[in-house]
This record gives C-alpha cells, structure tokens and sequence, in this order.
C-alpha cells in the first residue's frame, strides 16, 4: 500500500519515491509508488499536479483497492524517481479546504445550519447546507465569524486518532469511517475529520468571502473564495464597478445608485413603448383588415415588416382578429425570419398543416396550436414566398 506522505505533510513539496508497478493506457502511463506526496481527487478535493522525473502528471486517483494512480504524459525510469508537487496548485487547494472547514463552523456556531456538500472547483467553492432560505444576515454573521478565526491566526493541528479515542473528539459531522481517523482542528474551534491538505494556521487561509447563494435540491448552495483567489476576485469585481462607473461617468460609490437608476428609466421608457405598440397595432389593425379582400366568410390579411419583433406580430395579429372574422399571415424581417398566422376561433382550418412548408422555405421552425402558429428561420429572401404559400393554401 502507498505511504500518503501528504497525510502528515501538507508543505511537502519534492520528495523520492520508489516505483512499483508502471502500466501503458490510451492516454498515457499510470504509475503507482511506495510513497507519494501527490493528492488523489477525493471529499470534493480536486487532485495535485506536478512531475514524476521527467514526466507531467495529468491526474491522480484511488482505484478500487485502495492504490494511488499516478497518471502521467509519458513513462517514468524504473527505480527511484524525484517527484515535484506544483505547489502554486497545492497551496491554493490547501486554502480553499481549510476556509470550507472555518466556513462550515461558522454557520453551524451562527445559524445551526449543517454542511451536507462540499466542491473544491478551479475558480471557487461551494458548501451545500440544510437550508430551504438564507438571509442576508445570516450570510453577514458567518462571514464576519469565520472572518474573525482566520484574523486570530489560530494553529490548526491535523493527527491520526485511535478509533476508541473518536467518540470523544465532538467532531463536527460524524464519520462514518472505521479504525483510526485522520482529524483537522481547529484551535477551539473545528473538529472534523479530514483526509485532505490543510494550511498550519488559519492566517495562512488569507480572508474567507461569501460571492453569492443559489437554491440547489432544497438546500442553499454558498459559494465562497479564499486567500490567491479571493484577492482575484476582489480585482475583478473592482474593474467590473470601475468600467460600470466610467459609462455613467459617476464615483465607484455612486455607481450602484446610479445603475439603480437606469434600471428604472429603462423600465419606464420600455413600459411606455409597449403603451405605443399596443396602440400602434390597434389602429393598423383596423387599417389593414378595412383594406383587406373578402373572401367567403372572412377577411384575409397578409403583411411583412421590416424590423419588427415577433412581439408586435402577436399584438397585431389579435388586434385584427378583434375587428371581425379573419386570417392573419404576418412577417417580419430582421436578423432573421419571424413568421405568425392567425385565424379567428370560428374557422375550419388547422394552422399546424401549413407550418412545415413555411418552415421549410424560411429555413427555420415552429410550433403553436389549430389558429395559431409561429416560426423563426434564419433565411429572409424566402420570407414572402412563405407567407404567399399560406395564402395559396387557404385560398385554395
């Protein structure tokens, strides 16, 4: 069985090794050790990078029996090989896990709230716990906690307990391992039990930042940075407010206010607009189906538009079936094609047998129901051949 030098050393990062068996895959060699350093992916930790000899490691894993596999871009000299951890990679995963524990902490000490999830990704972190809602404040409370652990620079012991020694640990979750477990605390604070890579002090964890919350399966998912990552982070957040500020011309400070702002202009102006949309299509509504020729029993209307949206075909199109008995076969034309036939209840016709043709020609689809239908194609040149198909069908 590999020794896990990394269960007792964290900061290890070069060290020797002896290889033990060495096979040919698809993509590569794996490698197994009498020893390694390298953390395979596991408990929602992603695994270490670095070099065998000569070769890069792509990843590392458990297998079935318990063996750590190496794998790598290209075989390894059998014998003793020096190893290299990529410490950039190690350090900040070693960050990132501690914070979850602190984090984690802090949320059952503030709010009772158990961690049920746990995700180690390679641009931030997420803890899933059992709650249905989070407040504000909430987030507020364990943020300015877990924040105040890391500020008091706390040691953080990781050891091996004997398994009649476990019950008495008041470990944070219960661990439904067997035998010795492998513990990470943190002074006066965290007990869990851990078979990840952890930072000596909590100081080292660099700021602990809540980024945001989402609704996952019943349970809040909180996203979070540390340290390296919460500096990038901040760095984006500040030139993403500063490009906002530079549009409008404001303070940082003013930015939010004034964005805010917009918002609600922007509402209003697209409020107003729709006012005129509405009673735009009223009264070309009207114009149209008084020009239109009468056919046995109904009125039928066709038009193509430049520039409009398929919004503004529906608005017409029940505008004109309001005035009286009628087909509308309506277009418009821009990035692409907008296609809506309508006829009134009254009507025998089911729209749905004419859509494919139509579809075909704008190059597009669509869907909808007996006296309604809709599509969207990307070809425009065929647009009027669509619409003076579906008046050869109802006129035939």
């Amino acid at each position: 069985m590999t020794e896990r030098l990394y269960y007792h050393d964290s900061y290890l990062r070069q060290f020797q090794a002896k290889i033990l068996r060495q096979i040919q895959t698809e993509n590569g060699y794996e490698v197994v050790l009498d020893r390694t350093a390298f953390y395979p992916t596991s408990g929602g930790q992603p695994h270490d990078l670095g070099i065998l000899q000569a070769s890069s490691l792509c990843n590392v894993y458990e297998n079935d029996q318990g063996e750590i596999i190496h794998s790598v871009d290209k075989p390894v000299e059998t014998g003793k090989v020096e190893c290299q951890v990529d410490w950039s990679r190690r350090f900040d995963h070693m960050q990132q896990h501690t914070g979850q524990h602190v984090l984690s902490q802090a949320f059952l000490r503030t709010s009772k709230l158990s961690t049920v999830g746990f995700h180690l990704g390679a641009d931030y972190v997420t803890i899933d716990l059992e709650a249905e809602n989070m407040s504000s404040e909430q987030l507020r409370q364990a943020e300015d906690l877990a924040n105040a652990v890391v500020f008091e620079n706390r040691p953080i012991r990781v050891r091996i307990v004997p398994a009649e020694e476990v019950p008495c640990l008041g470990l944070r979750k219960e661990s439904q391992r067997e035998g010795p477990l492998r513990v990470v605390e943190v002074e006066e604070f965290d007990v869990s039990a851990c078979g990840g890579t952890h930072v000596k002090l909590t100081g080292e964890i660099g700021g602990i930042f809540i980024r945001k919350v989402d609704r996952v399966n019943r349970q809040a998912r909180i996203e979070f940075v540390c340290g390296q990552r919460a500096l990038m982070a901040h760095r984006s957040d500040v030139q993403s407010l500063a490009s906002i500020a530079r549009q409008f011309s404001v303070g940082l400070d003013e930015a939010p206010e004034r964005v805010a702002k917009q918002i609600q202009e922007a509402k209003e102006l697209r409020k107003l607009l729709q006012d005129k949309s509405k009673a735009l299509a009223g009264l070309l509504a009207k114009d149209l189906y008084d020009r239109a020729a009468m056919q046995p029993g109904f009125k039928l209307v066709k038009q193509c538009f430049e520039g409009e949206e398929m919004e503004f075909l529906k608005r017409l199109a029940q505008s004109i079936l309001a005035q009286g008995t009628a087909v509308a076969l309506l277009g418009a034309k821009g990035n692409q094609s907008f296609l809506l036939l309508a006829e009134s209840e009254s009507l025998p016709w089911d729209l749905r047998q004419v859509l494919p043709e139509c579809c075909k020609l704008i190059e597009g689809k669509g869907g909808g129901s007996r006296t309604l239908v809709q599509a969207g194609g990307k070809s425009t040149e065929k647009l009027q051949a669509a619409l003076d198909f579906a008046e050869s069908w109802f006129l035939s």
